[in-house]
């Protein structure tokens, strides 16, 4: 029987310095090769239908429910990832395939309440290792999912549970593939996450115009439109932020491939990056976000609330193994209940957690869900 690797490419037109989905090492549990799916196909339809992904859908990105209906969940974040990546890659000839799977599941590992959940589980957690949202991403696919008879987890190939691993040590070169999804995340949240601020209130154009990148942008915008008001300029500022910065990663990693000649070639050193100028400005955006966004007084009394709401629920089931989701039993016998408690409360919603907290104030009646499958 033909082995899954052993499929002809489907993209013939990849560039040489892409990753043939034909080269895949495969996976841990083998399994025949799929009639019209190519591997990374394969994986992508696994993370989409799995439950955690689904579950990124009321998941915060940096603000939630109370700040409006506009702002990104953590899956339209992961979405609009994707989107950026595969315009990268397309335009590069690299595996689109292998791209999406790997932006596709970058976040899958989230807590609810994003960053301040997960700095709240990491507290609760340090005796047994600690919390981290990509090192649960892969818990997630290789081990907690139970929804197929022959194997643990998703069985995803090597190629993308390798990228994920990638994005929690930062060691090595990776495949380009997965330096296009990495640099992508990067674009999207820098971006978003100055839209989703300046459409909340939390910024505007007149602090933003203190970053150089922000600067730029208006310029461009400027040459090109006459008499925009400030919500106008604003949003078209944003549009562009993305053009800017794609643009740049285009020509940038274009320059540093010529003459490339095959995918193992390529990992020599980091390919699909900014060009210097357009790096220094995004840093210098990214500390803007982080004093004037991230910190804000409003962000900053949310997480401090989110992190005693994780700590009780965490702590309740801490102190009442038996009144977990049967499904998370199994974690108890073999890792101890803080593990298990610490898996339960990460695969919460931002809603399912404050449900769990109304139960714990009324007395705990029936469980929220008797088995909770991944």
């Amino acid at each position: 029987m033909k082995r899954e690797n052993e499929i002809p490419a489907a993209a013939s037109f990849m560039a040489p310095y892409a990753f043939p989905s034909s080269e895949t090492a495969g996976r841990r549990y083998p399994e025949p090769p799929h009639p019209y799916r190519q591997p990374f196909q394969r994986d992508r339809d696994r993370i989409i239908h799995c439950a955690a992904f689904r579950r990124l859908s009321e998941k915060m990105q940096v603000f939630t429910a109370e700040f409006g209906n506009y702002h990104r969940t953590r899956l339209t974040h992961t979405l609009e990832v994707s989107c950026i990546a595969r315009t990268i890659g397309r335009a590069l000839l690299l595996n689109e395939d292998l791209i999406e799977a790997a932006a596709l599941l970058h976040d899958i590992g989230h807590s609810p309440f994003g960053h301040a959940g997960e700095a709240a589980l990491n507290t609760l957690l340090q005796d047994c290792g600690g919390f981290e949202h990509n090192a649960q991403a892969l818990r997630i696919v290789e081990k907690l999912v139970r929804r197929y008879v022959n194997f643990p987890g998703l069985n995803l190939s090597k190629e993308i549970l390798d990228g994920q691993s990638y994005k929690m040590t930062k060691q090595g070169v990776p495949l380009l593939e997965i330096q296009t999804a990495d640099i992508a995340d990067s674009i999207a949240y820098d971006t978003h996450d100055v839209d989703d601020a300046v459409e909340i209130g939390l910024l505007t154009a007149g602090q933003l115009i203190q970053t150089p990148l922000w600067k730029r942008s208006v310029k461009r915008v400027r040459q090109l439109f006459s008499g925009l008001d400030d919500t106008e300029l604003c949003r078209a500022v944003i549009r562009d932020l993305i053009e800017i910065q794609v643009s740049d990663v285009l020509t940038a990693s274009a320059i540093r491939l010529e003459g490339i000649s095959s995918h193992s070639e390529a990992r020599r050193t980091m390919m699909i990056a900014p060009s210097a100028d357009i790096a220094g400005q995004k840093k210098e955006m990214e500390q803007f976000l982080l004093e004037n966004v991230y910190r804000h007084p409003s962000v900053m009394l949310h997480r401090r609330r989110v992190a005693e709401w994780i700590e009780t629920i965490f702590d309740f089931y801490v102190s009442q193994p038996d009144r977990l989701p049967v499904s998370y039993l199994p974690i108890v016998h073999i890792e101890g209940i803080k593990r298990a408690a610490g898996d339960f409360t990460a695969d919460q919603t931002d809603r399912t957690l404050r449900a769990e907290l109304l139960r714990y104030k009324n007395g705990f009646g029936k469980p929220l869900s008797p088995k909770n499958p991944l």
